[in-house]
């Protein structure tokens, strides 16, 4: 596998916090990723993740206002904006506020590059075991699948939000 970096980083700082210019940051970090081959495959960012309620989601909600209106986020001036739209994903159950990720959902979502579930046995019902003195019924089910990822880190850019250096 070749080296590539998921986090957000814009040539001179790591784990931008998330405004415009680490919003351009992301888009930055996604340009450069590589395929496993370390040919260019870069992603096209198009879903933002963040805590619900949190400055990180409000900020979120007025950069993509400005961004919609064909403006410039956090400035004056009238020219367009130089990253695209994107959807604002907030969970109420991410624990650090300041953390926030975005993905290509084009790519993140397959069931070629994405999260996988694969199924190797149905949902089945067991056959009801009745126990003849106090006449309890006992049942179970089984089903066999696994949960993972298929090469999905691709895709994906995150930041702590904290301009920490991944290093040190």
């Amino acid at each position: 596998m070749t080296n590539m970096n998921n986090l957000v980083y814009d040539g001179t700082t790591y784990n931008l916090p998330f405004d415009y210019a680490g919003l351009k940051g992301a888009y930055r970090t996604a340009s450069l990723m590589v395929d496993p081959k370390g040919n260019p495959r870069p992603a096209s960012l198009t879903t933002l993740v963040v805590k619900k309620g949190t400055a990180n989601h409000f900020k979120a909600n007025e950069i993509l206002g400005a961004i919609k209106k064909g403006m410039i986020p956090e400035s004056f001036d009238h020219d367009g904006s130089a990253v695209s739209a994107f959807e604002v994903l907030p969970l109420d159950y991410i624990t650090n506020t300041g953390y926030w990720w975005m993905f290509d959902k084009s790519r993140a979502m397959t069931d070629r590059e994405g999260f996988q579930f694969v199924e190797s046995q149905a949902v089945q019902l067991d056959p009801v075991n009745v126990v003849y003195k106090t006449k309890e019924l006992q049942t179970s089910v089984t089903c066999l699948f696994d949960l993972g990822h298929n090469d999905v880190a691709r895709s994906w850019v995150a930041s702590k939000g904290d301009s920490s250096n991944p290093s040190s």
